[in-house]
């Protein structure tokens, strides 16, 4: 009798190897044969479930988004103010569980710069995850939590970019960057702001 396979489920198990195989050998490294070793199966069953090495890779970063955007609602779904900013910034750093979406996302990174179909549709996330920010903090300045000296759009960008430049020294140079000194850099940040 035939082995009955969930689609779904193996289709998952494809992105999670792709995922593994990005965090090793970065996007370029990431090949069709590549993906279906790590995954341990045959590189001819990977066309049942991609079009092309695109479709897998375009599958995992769309995976990578939506599951960092669900923690991020998970993590702040019962604060406020301040505390929800915080949260909001350590949501994208790679710490915990959070960190292999975080290197695949960072992976993709070099892709936007070239190809303009990549920017367009990664920056769409971004924007949302930056806009995310600013409508935090412009609740936090409303409730007093933080300070009215800059606009809120000002404070949210400048917590946007040290975010953004933590994340991918942290990625580069783990060892340099650990979880710790990521969540002092991010607190000192957000008190200049109190």
């Amino acid at each position: 009798m035939p082995k009955i396979v969930d689609h779904d489920e193996r289709r998952e198990e494809l992105i999670t190897a792709t995922w593994r195989t990005i965090r090793k050998l970065g996007i370029a490294g990431a090949t069709t044969r590549e993906i279906a070793k790590e995954a341990g199966i045959a590189h001819g069953l990977l066309a049942y479930y991609f079009a092309d090495k695109n479709a897998m890779l375009e599958a995992a970063l769309d995976r990578a988004y939506v599951v960092a955007a669900e923690q991020l609602v998970a993590r702040i779904s019962d604060l406020t103010g301040v505390a929800a900013v915080r949260e909001t910034l350590l949501a994208a750093l790679p710490i915990g569980d959070n960190r292999p979406e975080v290197e695949v996302l960072v992976a993709s990174w070099g892709a936007m710069v070239t190809d303009e179909a990549q920017r367009t549709r990664r920056y769409t996330s971004f924007r949302e995850w930056r806009d995310t920010v600013r409508l935090l903090v412009a609740a936090a300045v409303a409730a007093g939590e933080m300070t009215a000296e800059q606009t809120p759009g000002e404070i949210a960008d400048a917590l946007v970019a040290l975010a953004d430049g933590l994340t991918l020294h942290a990625v580069m140079a783990p060892a340099d960057y650990p979880a710790q000194r990521l969540v002092a850099t991010v607190d000192k940040a957000i008190e200049r702001y109190r």
